[in-house]
């Protein structure tokens, strides 16, 4: 069995450099083992029954040790998300939000639950209309107190636990309020992140936790501590969910996002008035497989079910994802399904949404037989299937978050959950109360519509914006979960989700294969995008370009966690391009090693 620690990493760390200040997407340079889809890491491991993998060690560990308790996959995923709410702070925790797949395996039910971030009751046309009317540039809406939403992460996952929890409440928080009252370790992928080059304007609110005298991010290894942020999972630990906004913590949430430049519209009535939504999930087939995942206003999980379908209508029998003709179907399939997710998918329970006509199989049919064999279509268009709503336009723009984290826990008796959790870009709105950050999910509504024109996601009072987060379990023919994880990595999750289905379902590579292939993706503006620094990438931009497509290397983390069911029990790996681990027991998960 591996002994997976953050700090036997190959040297590939180092070429980990800085984020750029808007973008919030770190860029490296993976080698040419990983493009290949050799092992990086040693982030895998198998067991026969319980198992989990996250964005951190200590994350994982705090899983595995409530499941050694006697916890379920739910009681697990939250002891997780907590711990990664104080090593990944950049990245998710109780002021971001997160949506919910789980498996019932004693019952046989599959449920999910939306616990995304809304818009607060009072809102401008979009984040890029001020109060006054007027129309903000782009870069003037990406940060600050009105890109807010309302948090939503606590109050899903307590509806999660309240459904499907064996342990006390109580006990979830242990671990994570241990670590931030002793001490961490500055992990690698976060200390990357805090190297910003505006660090010291941009992220000010953070300085106190994360940075030196001298205003610089303090080094791997380092000992960090967050007493405010253990102070607030101690209240919610003893006072239940409802102490999340309890003893004047809601109203600081509301001054903080109040503070600064572009102040929140967002109240002490929103907060106290968010309800976590419980949709039903969807369901696609892939080969003999039933992929299932969020329904909108994720639109991950309506373009993860097209693509899978129109590549294996136009694939030929083969899903070698290097092969330049199948690269370029990928990508065809990709473009037809982010047209279809541009025109049609919003909040539905504001705009009705034809999920059902959009995942048809006859639809996708037609749709697949659109692709051109030679040729790229930048020009394909939006369908039209059943039940379309008449009068929409398409969204110029599309969700912008770099920044998730994935957790996925299988537990001792076959229950499955897979959670994907963010805070939307990198630190979210740059602004922090009580140790943890706040999220700037509202930068995902589509920019201000023109006079008269309608938008399934423009924004409105609570609603909620669309999302790329695709949490997702796959079934076999006898309905046994196979597979099941989810990606972080903002627009392209789709693509991370998708490429590692068809790697293990169609290609049978283990988890840890899979997350080690170099990546592909399609940018919003349409090009192909191939991961820089990999071999991968150098082969096949140019067949590529040959077919019309406009191809850019770019930087692509991802940031996935997947298991995997075996003859001997689950496998599972989390992506060698982050911190992540995965495990059957927390002994095999070692303890990052804090600097002297």
């Amino acid at each position: 069995m591996n002994s997976p620690s953050l700090y036997r990493r190959p040297a590939w760390w180092a070429w980990l450099v800085t984020l750029v200040a808007l973008g919030g997407c770190a860029t490296h340079t993976p080698t040419d083992r990983l493009a290949a889809g050799e092992p990086v890491a040693p982030t895998q491991a198998a067991a026969p029954a319980q198992f989990a993998a996250t964005a951190h060690p200590l994350a994982t560990r705090a899983a595995l040790r409530m499941l050694e308790q006697g916890g379920s996959a739910v009681d697990a995923a939250i002891a997780a998300q907590m711990v990664l709410g104080l090593v990944e702070p950049h990245a998710s925790g109780p002021g971001g939000g997160s949506l919910v797949l789980m498996w019932d395996e004693p019952g046989k039910r599959l449920r999910s639950l939306d616990g995304l971030a809304a818009a607060p009751a009072r809102t401008t046309a979009s984040l890029r209309t001020d109060t006054d009317g007027k129309v903000l540039p782009a870069e003037a809406s990406q940060r600050g107190g009105r890109t807010v939403g309302v948090p939503g992460t606590v109050a899903v996952l307590a509806d999660a636990h309240r459904e499907a929890g064996r342990l006390p409440w109580r006990t979830l928080f242990e671990p994570a309020i241990t670590l931030a009252e002793q001490g961490f370790a500055m992990p690698p992928y976060l200390r990357s992140v805090l190297g910003v080059p505006e660090a010291r304007e941009a992220l000010a609110a953070l300085m106190p936790t994360y940075f030196d005298t001298a205003g610089q991010p303090l080094p791997v290894g380092a000992r960090l501590t967050n007493p405010a942020y253990a102070e607030t999972l101690r209240r919610l630990a003893e006072g239940g969910p409802s102490a999340f906004l309890s003893g004047g913590a809601g109203e600081r949430i509301v001054k903080a996002a109040q503070a600064g430049f572009r102040p929140s519209l967002m109240t002490a009535d929103d907060l106290h008035g968010y309800r976590p939504v419980a949709r039903e999930p969807v369901c696609g087939p892939f080969l003999a497989y039933r992929v299932c995942t969020l329904a909108p206003p994720s639109f991950g999980g309506v373009v993860v079910l097209q693509v899978l379908q129109m590549l294996e209508a136009r694939a030929a029998a083969s899903f070698d994802l290097e092969d330049p003709q199948v690269a370029h179907v990928y990508a065809e399939a990709s473009r037809l399904a982010q047209a279809d997710r541009r025109l049609h998918l919003g909040d539905p329970d504001f705009v009705p949404v034809p999920t059902a006509g959009l995942l048809g199989t006859t639809y996708l049919r037609e749709r697949a037989a659109l692709i051109d064999p030679a040729r790229a279509n930048p020009a394909a268009a939006a369908g039209h299937p059943p039940r379309a709503v008449a009068g929409l336009v398409p969204d110029a723009e599309g969700t912008v978050h770099a920044q998730t984290s994935q957790i996925v826990v299988a537990d001792a008796q076959g229950n499955v959950v897979s959670v994907t959790t963010t805070n939307n870009l990198n630190f979210g709105a740059r602004l922090m109360v009580d140790g943890f950050v706040l999220n700037n999910a509202l930068t995902n509504f589509s920019a201000a519509p023109r006079a008269g024109e309608r938008l399934a996601n423009q924004m409105e009072p609570r609603k909620r914006p669309v999302t790329s987060m695709a949490p997702t379990i796959v079934f076999d023919a006898a309905g046994r979960v196979v597979a099941a994880g989810g990606s972080a990595g903002g627009g392209p999750i789709v693509d991370y989700v998708a490429r590692a289905l068809v790697e293990m379902l169609a290609n049978g590579r283990s988890p840890q294969q899979a997350l080690s292939r170099a990546h592909q993706s399609l940018s919003l503006a349409g090009t192909v995008q191939l991961e820089a620094g990999t071999a991968f990438a150098e082969r096949l931009a140019p067949a590529l370009a040959a077919r019309g497509h406009t191809v850019e290397k770019v930087p692509l983390l991802s940031g996935a966690a997947f298991i995997r069911r075996e003859a001997q029990g689950w496998s599972g790996a989390a992506d060698p391009r982050r911190d992540g681990v995965a495990a059957a027991r927390s002994a095999d998960v070692a303890e990052p090693t804090l600097s002297r």
